[in-house]
C-alpha cells in the first residue's frame, strides 16, 4: 500500500510527487501517457515561476521581454521591457525533468494504464486501472491531477457533471519568417471575446493558436490563413490540435482521502488560460497538506480542507479578479477594444499601468483593478453601457477588494 497515489503526471502531479518522495513517503504516479508532460501549451512561464521552479537551461527556448498586440483593425501596439518578463520553455522537457527528479527521490511511475475509478473507505483510497496485471492500487490518500474535465472528479463526489465554464483552445506548430517576438491578436474574427497568438520558439518555428470562451467555428483555420497571407507563416508543420482550459475552480478541491490540483481543480488563469505556475503552486500545497495528513493519520474531508484554504490564500483572489475581467472583456465589441488600445497608448496610460512595480506576468489582479479604478480609464469602461458596467462594478466592488 502506498502513502499517496498521484493520478496524472502533469506539473501539479510531478511537483507533488517530488516533494512527497523527497520526504520519504511512498508515492506512485499513474498516467495513461508514456510521454510525460506532453500536453498542448505555449510553454510561456513568468520570471516568478522560473525563480521558484527553475528549468534546466537546456529547456529554455528563448526569453521574452517584448510583445506586440494587434488590434481588430490591424493596428500594432508594442510592449517592451528592459528585462525579460517570461521564458518560453520546452514544456515536455520541463515537466519531464520534474518526473525524473521525483523518480530519483523514490516515486514509482506507472505509465500506460488509465485510471477508471476511485473509491474510498476506512482502510484507504483505492484506484481501479486498465492494467490487467495490477488493476487495483491502494493508498492512504489520492491526489487527483488528471487534467481539465477529468471524469474522476465525479467518481470521488466532487463534481456532478462537466462544467461549461471553460475555454476551447486550438494550436498548431508553424514555420515562420521574421517573427522574433510574441504577437497577440484581438478581435471577434480571430477568437470571439478572446485572442489569438503567434509565439516564436526559435528563428524558424512558432506556435500559432486561438482560444475562446465561445464556440470556435473555423476561427483557427481563418487565423492560420490570415497569417499565411501576411507572409508570417510559411507552412503548418503540426496540428492544429484542440484542448479545454478551465475558467473557474471546481466547487470543492478536497474530499475524504482526496485532494485535487492543477487543471483538474480548475486552477488556471482566466485571463490568458495559462496553467503551469498555478498547477505547480497547487501541487506543492497539496503535497504539504498530504504530508501533514500522513503524519497525523487524519484523511477526513475536514482534515484536508486546509489545502483549499491555502491555495485560495495564495491565488484565489487572482482567479476571481481574472474571471470577472474576462467577462468584462467578452462584453466589449471590436470598436470598444480599438478605443481602449488607442487611449492606453496615446495617453501614456499604458506605461503607468504596467510600470515595473505593478506588472507581473504571473499576477494580473493588481493591474486590472488599477485600470478599472483609474479615473479616466474607469469612466471609459463605464461608458460602454449595460453589457460592461455590471462587470466593472463587481471588479471594483468591496467583495473583491
Amino acid at each position: 500500500m502506498y502513502d499517496v497515489i498521484v493520478v496524472g503526471a502533469g506539473p501539479a502531479g510531478n511537483i507533488a510527487a517530488l516533494r512527497l518522495a523527497t520526504k520519504g513517503h511512498r508515492v506512485a504516479v499513474v498516467d495513461w501517457r508514456h510521454d510525460i508532460g506532453d500536453k498542448l501549451c505555449t510553454g510561456i512561464v513568468g520570471t516568478e515561476c522560473v525563480k521558484r521552479f527553475p528549468p534546466d537551461d537546456r529547456h529554455v527556448l528563448r526569453e521574452a521581454s517584448s510583445a506586440t498586440i494587434v488590434s481588430p483593425a490591424g493596428k500594432r501596439y508594442a510592449i517592451a521591457k528592459d528585462e525579460p518578463q517570461a521564458l518560453i520553455i520546452d514544456r515536455v522537457a520541463y515537466i519531464g525533468a520534474m518526473a525524473e527528479k521525483a523518480a530519483v527521490a523514490g516515486a514509482e511511475y506507472i505509465l500506460g494504464p488509465r485510471v477508471t475509478n476511485i473509491e474510498t473507505d476506512d482502510n484507504g483510497a483505492h484506484i481501479t486501472t486498465t492494467d490487467a496485471r495490477n488493476p487495483r492500487l491502494s493508498a492512504s490518500l489520492v491526489l487527483l491531477t488528471s487534467g481539465f474535465g477529468s471524469p474522476l472528479l465525479k467518481a470521488v463526489g466532487l463534481q456532478n457533471g462537466r462544467s461549461n465554464e471553460f475555454m476551447a483552445g486550438a494550436q498548431a506548430e508553424v514555420l515562420v519568417d521574421g517573427v522574433d517576438e510574441t504577437e497577440v491578436y484581438l478581435g471577434r474574427d480571430i477568437a470571439p471575446g478572446s485572442f489569438g497568438w503567434l509565439v516564436p520558439l526559435n528563428d524558424s518555428r512558432a506556435l500559432a493558436g486561438v482560444v475562446s470562451h465561445r464556440q470556435l467555428n473555423g476561427h483557427m483555420d481563418h487565423f492560420l490563413s490570415n497569417l499565411q497571407t501576411q507572409g508570417k507563416v510559411r507552412e503548418v508543420i503540426k496540428g492544429p490540435a484542440r484542448w479545454g482550459v478551465p475558467l473557474r475552480p471546481v466547487p470543492k478541491t478536497y474530499g475524504e482521502r482526496v485532494l485535487v490540483a492543477g487543471d483538474a481543480a480548475g486552477l488556471a488563469k482566466p485571463t490568458t488560460g495559462g496553467g503551469i505556475y498555478y498547477a505547480l503552486l497547487s501541487g506543492e500545497l497539496a503535497a504539504e497538506t498530504a504530508g501533514e495528513a500522513l503524519s497525523t493519520g487524519d484523511f477526513s474531508a475536514s482534515g484536508l480542507r486546509q489545502y483549499e484554504k491555502r491555495w485560495k490564500s495564495v491565488f484565489g483572489r487572482e482567479l476571481k479578479i481574472g474571471y470577472y475581467a474576462r467577462l468584462l472583456y467578452e462584453a466589449l465589441g471590436d470598436e470598444q477594444i480599438e478605443r481602449l488600445l488607442d487611449e492606453l497608448w496615446t495617453s501614456g496610460l499604458k506605461d503607468e499601468l504596467i510600470s515595473p512595480a505593478e506588472f507581473s506576468f504571473d499576477w494580473h489582479g493588481r493591474v486590472i483593478l488599477k485600470a478599472l479604478n483609474h479615473r479616466h480609464l474607469g469612466a471609459i469602461f463605464r461608458s460602454f453601457g449595460p453589457l460592461a458596467s455590471p462587470f466593472v462594478s463587481w471588479l471594483t466592488g468591496a467583495r473583491l477588494l
